[in-house]
């Protein structure tokens, strides 16, 4: 009779090698996860790049159009609402910088960036007076200075508004009110390669059919201690259009900003990179001294 081979007991594994192979998946795990965040951050900034590079391109086509003009950020309507139908996401309430290159951008899913998830006040039962329709995240620099009533840049009731694109509110008669102001031309503009056109702002009444955002103080683009902070922080500025969770953040990748220049190029960069820091300090001494400015027209500020 041949003698049977003798069983072989399967060895399980003991308590220690358990916890040895679930602490290296761990390890493993705490190294790859913020790899794996940093890339879809990377993914998200590259995409918003592109956003903001198309409708660079936008503005020049826009300006080739109507005289070398750049477009105005708002151009209000006379009779303030479509007849009075006011049919909610289909009326142009306030004919604005995203209203204006709607033929040049084609599409409106470009004006909102890829990592913003601010809530926008859609409440028809809170703001019955405005029409929304579709998230902007990026905004136009404000020409505060240059009054297109007389044609003359005297300093007009709004703080360091130095930007490049004019504000033209008008009254329900057709006149314009004191503060509108006239947008550059694509010529006009000091150091078109270092003068930021496009800001990437995050507001919750922010909508393609309505109002959009400009700051009349554009310091606080790039000092985060002046009130607008860096997302996903965001600011609550409740009722500062018609909703109780009005808020706005400023738009950043991994700590940087895309910002958009005159030029048509888009360049990544710390909020604190597009003004010397005297401009916080001693606003009237920075003026005088031509201290660094990105967000302005003249070139002597560059």
């Amino acid at each position: 009779m041949l003698n049977a081979r003798p069983k072989t007991q399967a060895r399980a594994f003991t308590l220690i090698e358990l916890l040895v192979v679930i602490a290296i998946i761990a390890i493993l795990a705490a190294i790859l996860f913020p790899v794996f965040a940093q890339a879809k951050e990377a993914a998200k900034k590259t995409a918003d790049v592109a956003n903001l590079k198309n409708l660079s391109l936008a503005v020049p086509m826009y300006a080739g159009d109507y005289d070398d003009i750049l477009p105005l950020l708002r151009v209000s309507k006379s009779n303030w609402g479509c007849g009075g139908a006011n049919p909610l996401g289909n009326c142009d309430q306030v004919q604005s910088g995203h209203t204006l290159l709607k033929p040049y951008t084609k599409n409106k899913q470009i004006w909102k960036a890829p990592n913003d998830g601010m809530t926008r006040c859609d409440d028809v039962n809170q703001c019955t007076d405005q029409f929304t329709g579709g998230a902007v995240s990026y905004i136009f620099s404000y020409n505060g200075q240059q009054n297109v009533l007389n044609n003359t840049r005297g300093q007009l009731p709004r703080k360091y508004g130095f930007g490049i694109f004019g504000h033209a509110w008008a009254n329900p008669d057709g006149t314009y009110q004191p503060e509108a102001t006239g947008s550059f031309s694509s010529t006009g503009v000091g150091q078109p390669a270092q003068t930021v056109a496009l800001l990437p702002m995050y507001i919750s009444w922010s909508y393609q059919s309505g109002l959009m955002q400009h700051r009349n103080d554009q310091r606080e683009y790039a000092f985060e201690e002046l009130g607008i902070p860096t997302w996903p922080k965001v600011l609550n500025v409740a009722y500062a259009w018609c909703c109780s969770n009005d808020s706005m953040s400023m738009q950043a990748y991994n700590g940087v900003t895309n910002f958009g220049f005159a030029d048509g190029h888009v360049k990544s960069m710390r909020r604190d990179q597009l003004m010397d820091r005297t401009w916080y300090t001693d606003p009237d001494t920075a003026i005088a001294t031509f201290k660094k400015n990105l967000i302005h027209y003249d070139e002597r500020y560059k």
